[in-house]
């Protein structure tokens, strides 16, 4: 039973549809001991990760609120809703009879774990010169939400083109700036010629720099 492929399939639809995985040979390589498969999930055979671009899951997020504006009193209402929509993965995995952890990408989950090291990983997105993961067609604008240990079979990794290669870096004023403390903020991404295409909507981006504001502001907004 491949892993991957479970996944992939309970997730089509819900906006979190970029999938990976590698196995866990690789990931324990690259791991810290005290985040290896060992210590997490003995017995684990592979890692599936996922991730959502553009801005389809932010969309249905807002349309939730719209519909239950209840949400906004969660702690960290767009990560409760990303954590709910996992949980189809979650509940395909048991079904198939797949032991698994989940492990959430989230700002308050645990373990921590270096997502960004994860996308390298699995071939779904390389740094970049700001410090974000850089996807070969969203660009920046995607984000990691979740890994799975499974004791399945899952897909090698992907083998995507570096999205920077030839790339004069206007991101970061060029190369030649680069390496530096560079904050990743939305006027940084906006430069980025990769994944135009995918760029988050407005209430989005300012959602992901100022929560408590923008949360305020869309809560107060009503249905």
């Amino acid at each position: 039973m491949n892993a991957t492929a479970l996944v992939r399939a309970a997730l089509a639809g819900s906006g979190v549809e970029l999938v990976a995985s590698c196995p866990i040979e690789d990931y324990d390589r690259a791991a810290p001991e005290p985040v290896r498969s060992a210590a997490l999930f003995p017995g684990a055979r592979g890692v599936v990760v996922v991730g959502s671009a553009g801005p389809d899951l932010w969309r249905r997020f807002d349309a939730r609120a719209r519909r239950d504006p209840a949400i906004w009193d969660a702690p960290h209402p767009y990560d409760a809703f990303v954590a709910e929509s996992l949980g189809a993965a979650d509940r395909a995995l048991a079904a198939a009879g797949v032991r698994a952890r989940r492990i959430d990408a989230a700002f308050h989950a645990t373990p921590r774990i270096d997502f960004v090291a994860l996308a390298r990983l699995v071939g779904l997105g390389l740094p970049g010169p700001f410090f974000l993961a850089i996807h070969a067609e969203h660009g920046p604008w995607w984000a990691l939400r979740a890994a799975w240990l499974v004791d399945a079979p899952v897909d090698p990794p992907l083998s995507p083109v570096p999205p920077c290669r030839g790339c004069a870096a206007p991101c970061v004023g060029g190369w030649q700036h680069a390496g530096g403390l560079v904050r990743a903020s939305p006027e940084v991404r906006a430069a980025c010629v990769v994944g135009q295409g995918s760029r988050y909507d407005p209430d989005q981006i300012a959602y992901h720099y100022d929560r408590e504001k923008t949360a305020a502001r869309l809560r107060a907004r009503g249905g």
